[in-house]
């Protein structure tokens, strides 16, 4: 059999399987690559974190969602190194980090990346349009998916 005469996918097919593979590499490079490009912040227990305030030790703290960060004292005008710990629910937080001079701030919680808006819009009708096909290819030719008794 010659190539010209091999049945050709057909062109909706090659499309869906376009955008499916775009859609998985968009995935896996918001999942991967934040975390191999930045720096990663080294992580502590909160108990290491408290200590730290006691001692006066710590320069400022930026207080989010789901992190912790604080920067300790530098020496010779040097800025200190950054850490990060898990927040826990501790009404007395503010009130140590006044007592000890330590500038503190909210952290706004953070944004979407622009590929976690462009997957939010794009994955549902993607699924909605394989669903569609997959209902079509069932239906053997016919026009519709819906069964005639």
């Amino acid at each position: 059999m010659a190539i010209k005469d091999q049945p050709q996918p057909p062109r909706s097919r090659q499309i869906g399987s376009i955008l499916l593979l775009l859609s998985g590499v968009f995935l896996l490079a918001n999942l991967f690559l934040p975390n191999l490009l930045g720096n990663p912040i080294p992580r502590v227990p909160y108990s290491l974190f408290i200590h730290e305030v006691q001692d006066g030790q710590v320069e400022g703290v930026s207080v989010g969602q789901n992190e912790i960060r604080y920067q300790m004292k530098g020496e010779n005008d040097q800025p200190g190194l950054v850490y990060a710990t898990t927040p826990i629910f501790d009404l007395e937080l503010p009130k140590l980090l006044e007592q000890n001079g330590v500038e503190f701030a909210a952290t706004p919680p953070p944004k979407n990346g622009w590929i976690g808006s462009v997957l939010s819009w794009v994955i549902p009708p993607l699924i909605f349009v394989a669903i569609w096909q997959l209902f079509l290819g069932r239906g053997g030719g016919q026009q519709g998916v819906f069964i005639d008794w």
